[in-house]
Order: structure tokens, then C-alpha cells, then sequence
């Protein structure tokens, strides 16, 4: 509305959860807005554009919110079983009962496990998900780094690290904030991720930064075995 103030091709009025109850473009005359409207009382069927008093549809879980003009406000108070919706009016029906999504869950678990057990192999990708994750016990990524972070920097803040490797983008082989560290032990890797889980965690010129383990994968050559530490991550 705030785009296309006489609506663009929105037609009638946007409904609204607040006080407001409504919005319509604003440059455009209220006979259009009602002229653009086709909606009509669920009980009397005149025409009526007004929805208030959050009546809804009373078959079976349907509950999608229909409109009573205020001369059926009383009628559907009373007898609130004999408002319908219009998709109701055209022969859609709603569920008799709540699904229960924890049993068809279940259900599909159990599926899916006896089709494992016909023979059939998982692939490596499905072997390797169900592999539970194992962590290095002195490595930490870290994230949201300035980029005129230095190696020097990051051993003031974060203590004794041996290595620091910067990540950079594949494509513009650029630093973006983002690095894995080698601390001495497993014991100061500990401290790290402890002062990184407190309130105000671990700031460096005010950004505070992201701390998360490194898991280990399988095949994955470990850039650390000959490493050449540089003080500036790159750039472009």
C-alpha cells in the first residue's frame, strides 16, 4: 500500500490483527475500495465488507473467520453453529479430528527402517549422517571477526593459540571474517568456550564474536600437519 497508494492490483481491504483492523489504499475513494469487494454475511448473504467480532466457521475444525453483518451479530452469538464458510458452502471439509504428527512420524520412522533391512545398502552419504560427530579437542571456529583482525590480535583475546588458519572465499579467495584456531590444550579450549557462553561473551572492538567446536571428517586432509602461520589474513 505504501508502494502503490491506489493498490496496484490488490482489490478490497488487507485485513489487520490490531487496532486498525483494516488497510485500504490511501489515495483511492472508499466507493472503489466497497466496489471492489464480493463479499457478502455468511448468514443473511448481503453484501458486507466489514469482518469483526472474530466469528468463525463452525464445521467440524474448519475455523477459518467468516463475516456477519450487524444485523446477524446476534443470530450468530446464539447460534454459532449455523455459521458456514465459503469453502465449506462449496463442499470442502475439513478434518474430523486433529492429526497426530508424532504417530505418522513414528509410523514413517518405522517405514523407513524396514526398508533398510531388506538387503539394500545405505549410501555413503546416509552412512555418514547416522555416524555420530566427533570433535578435536583443540580446534575452534570462529566467526564475525573484523577483517583487520591479526594473529597477534586474536592471542591477546583469546589466549594461547598455536595456529590460526583464515578462511577465505572460494571465488575471490578474499578473508570474510572467519578463521580456524589450534589452541595449546584441550584445557584452554575449554576457558575459550566457556567465556564465549557468558552473558556478554567475547567482543573484539565491540562485535561480539561466534565460537562453535570443529568435528572431524572423515578423509579430510588436516591443513595444520605443515602449516606457515601468517599475521594477516588475506585480501583482496
Amino acid at each position: 500500500v505504501k508502494t502503490f497508494p491506489e493498490g496496484g492490483f490488490w482489490k478490497g481491504k488487507n485485513y489487520l490483527f490490531d487496532r486498525r483492523m483494516e488497510q485500504t489504499p490511501s489515495i483511492k475513494a472508499d466507493t472503489s475500495v466497497e466496489n471492489d469487494i464480493n463479499a457478502k454475511c455468511c448468514l443473511c448473504r448481503t453484501k458486507w465488507t466489514v469482518y469483526r467480532n472474530q466469528f468463525k466457521c463452525n464445521r467440524s475444525l474448519c475455523r477459518v473467520p467468516v463475516i456477519v453483518c450487524d444485523l446477524c451479530t446476534t443470530t450468530a452469538t446464539k447460534k454459532p453453529e449455523t455459521l458456514i464458510c465459503e469453502l465449506c458452502r462449496e463442499g470442502y471439509r475439513a478434518p474430523s479430528a486433529i492429526p497426530d504428527l508424532v504417530s505418522m512420524k513414528r509410523k514413517a520412522d518405522k517405514i523407513v527402517e524396514s526398508n533398510n533391512t531388506d538387503g539394500s545398502k545405505l549410501s555413503e552419504k546416509e552412512l555418514l549422517s547416522k555416524k555420530p560427530k566427533t570433535y578435536y579437542k583443540d580446534r575452534l571456529f570462529i566467526r564475525r571477526l573484523p577483517l583487520a583482525i591479526t594473529f597477534t590480535k586474536l592471542k591477546e583475546v583469546f589466549g594461547p593459540i598455536k595456529f590460526a588458519n583464515w578462511l577465505t572465499d572460494k571465488s575471490s579467495g578474499g578473508f570474510y571474517g572467519s578463521c580456524v584456531v589450534v589452541m595449546n590444550s584441550a584445557t584452554d579450549m575449554g576457558k575459550v568456550l566457556e567465556m564465549a557462553s557468558t552473558k556478554g561473551g567475547i567482543k573484539i572492538e565491540k562485535k561480539k564474536i561466534k565460537i562453535a567446536k570443529v568435528f572431524v571428517k572423515d578423509g579430510e586432509e588436516d591443513v595444520f600437519e605443515v602449516f606457515n602461520q601468517k599475521e594477516y589474513p588475506p585480501m583482496i
